[in-house]
């Protein structure tokens, strides 16, 4: 259970371990995020109590929360958002509605209401950060790097992260490995290196870039509450530790009356083909 790489926060809290003290007590999960010039896309589901047991794949779907009412507000119309079913996330079932749109500089709160569960989260979009550069370096026989650098704005406070999606092995945007940065360590200029993806419950290899890869790189600039909240699930993959714990302690997370997060990003989006 621990050795998989679980990419959404809200599978791996279903997937982890109860409290010892209530280890019946079940969370409402929200997992959720607005791009800039995108749609919210929101995921819900209850926890499962796993223990030692193996989790089958029909018990988390069937912990799917379906028939919520989930609804974004951007401070000026509050849309009601559909449950649908879309096979490209696992739990496969997603809220969202093409009625609101990310716009960088808005504000958006989600509101979540389900069985006795009452959950809230407010996540501000940022201006987008073009990238300056992308480039390949090898590494070993066909395995590679891909570098890519930005010029961080001079005012402070600005965070990133990359998702990527390799072509003929992804259906949607995942996180990469470490690919993150604050500009409370850096000014001006910088590179970071895309190593790997995290892909729900695969084996984590360090790098997993091939020669003839045909990348789609999702750059995004985020609030601190955002960052903070995949500073700390990095942490949480790398130590093998114990979400639940890791959630409690400092996650970083912006829900309240459930577990997860809502982020909004502000968005790049390149092609690159290793070679």
């Amino acid at each position: 259970m621990r050795k998989s790489i679980l990419i959404f926060f809200a599978l791996f809290l279903a997937f982890s371990c109860s409290r010892k003290e209530d280890p019946v007590k079940t969370y409402l999960v929200l997992e959720g995020w607005i791009d800039s010039g995108g749609h919210p896309m929101i995921l819900l589901s209850e926890t499962l109590p796993a223990g030692d047991r193996y989790i089958r794949r029909d018990e988390v779907i069937g912990n799917i929360a379906k028939w919520a009412r989930v609804s974004v507000s951007d401070g000026e119309k509050e849309v009601l958002l559909t449950g649908t079913l879309d096979t490209r996330y696992f739990p496969p079932y997603v809220y969202t509605s093409n009625k609101i749109t990310g716009v960088p500089g808005k504000t958006y709160t989600v509101d979540v209401k389900y069985k006795d569960y009452h959950a809230t989260a407010t996540t501000t979009i940022p201006e987008p950060v073009p990238l300056d550069t992308i480039y390949c370096a090898p590494l070993l026989d066909t395995l590679y790097r891909v570098v890519c650098g930005f010029t961080d704005p001079p005012e402070k406070g600005n965070y990133y992260k990359f998702f990527t999606m390799t072509e003929g092995m992804d259906q949607r945007f995942q996180p990469s490995v470490l690919a993150m940065a604050s500009d409370e360590v850096f000014e001006g200029y910088t590179e970071i290196d895309l190593w790997s993806t995290q892909r729900l419950l695969n084996k984590l290899y360090m790098p997993d870039l091939c020669y003839g890869d045909k990348l789609k790189i999702k750059f995004c600039t985020m609030d601190k509450g955002t960052f903070r909240f995949w500073e700390n699930y990095e942490v949480t993959l790398a130590t093998n530790a114990n979400a639940m714990y890791y959630f409690e302690a400092d996650m970083g997370a912006n829900v309240s009356g459930a577990l997860g997060y809502w982020a909004g990003y502000g968005v790049n989006e390149y092609s690159f083909t290793i070679e």
